[in-house]
């Protein structure tokens, strides 16, 4: 069996509308806030990571976080941002797959949705200090942007997971068996 069943495809496909939708307002306002205030932008970084989280979360098959924020990326891509909207999304795709890449798509435990967002959010702080200027503020602002930028990837990832097992619980993921490990193996870069 295929792991890019029909099935599959679809439910990326429709999460990945789904944010994309929800993403298109966030845009709106996180443009001009990154810009203008770090502070107020900070917790609305963990945004992007819902729909790839709760697509893994949901359909536990390689891809389906790359996929699911292609198709977001697409529909929110009718904001202020235009088309870097695509690229922002897929690098939260790619973020959170990467822990299961490493893993080799065999753990699927929520501890490593949360060690992703840590790892992921203290990247993404990194790439925010240096593009805020961020050591020019004061101590004070400097502990509260990194506090608010991780406790929103580590919230927001609690979101995605929730979000999967009420959509599981729903009946969402009936007939979307896990990838088998001959499936996973074919699907990895070789």
């Amino acid at each position: 069996m295929s792991s890019l069943t029909t099935r599959y495809l679809m439910t990326c496909a429709a999460i990945g509308a789904a944010v994309g939708v929800l993403l298109v307002p966030a845009n709106f306002v996180s443009a001009p806030l990154a810009a203008a205030a770090p502070l107020a932008y900070a917790p609305l970084v963990g945004l992007w990571v819902i729909g790839p989280v709760l697509a893994l979360a949901l359909v536990r098959r390689p891809g389906a976080a790359v996929l699911t924020t292609f198709v977001a990326g697409v529909i929110s891509s009718a904001s202020p941002v235009g088309a870097w909207s695509i690229v922002t999304c897929l690098m939260a795709g790619v973020a959170v797959e990467l822990a299961f890449l490493v893993t080799r798509y065999r753990v699927w435990r929520p501890w490593l949705f949360y060690v992703d967002a840590l790892v992921f959010g203290a990247a993404y702080v990194a790439s925010g200090w240096a593009a805020f200027g961020m050591e020019t503020m004061s101590t004070t602002v400097l502990v509260a942007f990194v506090v608010l930028m991780m406790g929103s990837f580590v919230l927001c990832t609690g979101v995605g997971l929730l979000l999967a097992k009420r959509l599981a619980r729903a009946g969402v993921a009936r007939g979307l068996p896990p990838a088998s490990d001959r499936e996973v193996s074919e699907a990895l870069p070789r």
